[in-house]
This record gives C-alpha cells, structure tokens and sequence, in this order.
C-alpha cells in the first residue's frame, strides 16, 4: 500500500510541474540612459527589480496602480506588483550615487520573475576586460567565423594594404581592440607566374598602429589568375 502511494504522490507532483511549465529566467538590461529599463509585471506575482547601486529613493507616476517595496536585507532590490489591471508607468529611481534610473512598467511585456540592471560603463569595462584575456588563436577562429567578440569593435574598408609582386591585398574589414588588431581581406595573384601560392613564412606587412602580424591565414592558398581568396590577420601591439 505504501508503494502504490508514493508512486501517486510522485505522479501528481510530477503533473503538477508540468502543468506549471517552465520557470522564467532572469532578465538582464543594460542601462545606457537613453531608454527605459523594461520591467514586466503581473497582478499575482512579483517582480524583483535588481538595481546595479545602492538605492536612495524611488517615485511612480501612478502608485494606486502598482506595490514598490524594498527587498528586506538588500539596498538595490525593489520588489513591485501590479495592483491593477492597467499597471502601466513609470517608475523613477535614484541611486545613493546620484544616477537617476527610469523603468517602464507594464503588463504587455513577456513576463520575467526578476529583471538585473547593470550600467553601461560597468558591461563595457567588463568585455575590455574579456577581450584582454583573449588569445591569438581564439581571435583567429572568431575572425574566420565572422564573429565580433565582446569588447572588440569592428568597420567596413576598402583599403589596399599590398599591392606588390606576388600578391595584391585589399582590406575588407578591421577588427580591434586595445591588444589585437585583425584584418580581413582579400588577395590575388601581382605575378606573371601562371600560378601563386601563399607562404605565410617569408609573408610580412606593416600598418601603421596595427602592431606586429602574429598570425596570418587564407580559405586558399594557391591562386591562379583572375582567382580572389579571403585573407585572415592578426596583429598583436
């Protein structure tokens, strides 16, 4: 008899987390000062507002509609509740370092149990700090996969970088942050030889601010004429 009940019991708390679903993740926001922090919200549930600095003080435009309360045991966590059915507004908050944040509040938004803020200098400071810590070797797959790291920045040229027997390279694109530069490019054949192939052993350029080539690679490394290959570098300061 025992056996039959814990088999029930775990079946209908088996159902039960089914029925539920699955639990909402944490949102995390950027805080640049040129858009609202989005903070859903919903009449049965709260939503934790997790604030990147202490909080001094916080204001709403309409506070009949929706429950602002300080976490109990934090100073930059507000937990708030919609008290209506149209919540929508604005919530102000003001930092103990002087920052003035500004939320949208709203029912419209896809829920989310818990909404983090963290501030632009502080995200961008943090992918320097990645980006430090970034090798030649990883920066080269990325190059070649066509993906900007986090704090890397990346334009559009149309530079030509060699133009000298027996290659003729142009720049398409420079990628870059404080350590490493990387170029990718495009190369063809500067040679009367019916045939060039590429050796990056004996290959050497120098752009000025790029630093010192440390890795050099192509999708192909013989061309013929008339024939273009992408050309991968990394340079290193």
């Amino acid at each position: 008899m025992k056996k039959y009940l814990h088999i029930g019991l775990s079946a209908v708390i088996l159902s039960s987390a089914l029925a539920l679903g699955p639990v909402a993740a944490a949102q995390t926001v950027t805080w640049t000062g040129k858009s609202y922090i989005p903070v859903p919200v919903r009449r049965h549930d709260l939503t934790e507002l997790v604030m990147p600095d202490a909080i001094a003080t916080w204001w709403d435009e309409a506070p009949d509609r929706i429950d602002v309360s300080p976490v109990p045991g934090t100073k930059n966590i507000l937990s708030i509740r919609a008290l209506s059915k149209n919540p929508s507004q604005r919530l102000f908050i003001r930092g103990e370092n002087g920052t003035i944040y500004m939320a949208d509040i709203s029912r419209k938004l896809p829920y989310t149990p818990m909404v983090k803020v963290r501030n632009a200098t502080t995200s961008f400071h943090n992918e320097l700090n990645a980006a430090a810590k970034t090798t030649p070797e990883t920066f080269m797959r990325a190059l070649i996969r066509g993906n900007v790291m986090p704090g890397f920045s990346a334009k559009r040229v149309n530079t030509i970088i060699m133009d000298a027997p027996p290659y003729k390279i142009v720049a398409k694109a420079i990628v870059s942050s404080p350590e490493m530069t990387g170029i990718i490019a495009t190369w063809e054949k500067d040679s009367l030889q019916p045939k060039v192939r590429f050796n990056p052993v004996t290959f050497t350029v120098h752009i000025p601010g790029a630093g010192k080539l440390r890795m050099v690679s192509t999708n192909q490394w013989t061309l013929s004429q008339g024939q273009k290959a992408t050309m991968y570098m990394i340079f290193t300061r």
